[in-house]
């Protein structure tokens, strides 16, 4: 079970609109990648760590529409 006190209903309505107002007046031209997914692989042989992390992203260049 968590020990975090709950967030207030008001709080919670605050950074769900101000996420909204945030894709708002973000620029779709200058953010057109995103980040799909994250992998992170981690191993432990004796002092030495092995990590690998695979990130995979979209990126959409703008005019580069598909037509058929």
């Amino acid at each position: 079970m968590t020990t975090e006190p709950r967030k207030p209903l008001m709080r919670c309505l605050g950074e769900f609109f101000g996420n909204i107002a945030e894709g708002i007046r973000a620029n779709p031209e200058e953010g057109s990648r995103q980040e799909v997914s994250r992998t992170v692989e981690e191993r432990v042989e004796g002092d030495v760590t092995l990590r690998r992390t695979t990130i995979d992203e979209i990126e959409i260049h703008p005019g580069s529409e598909e037509q058929s």
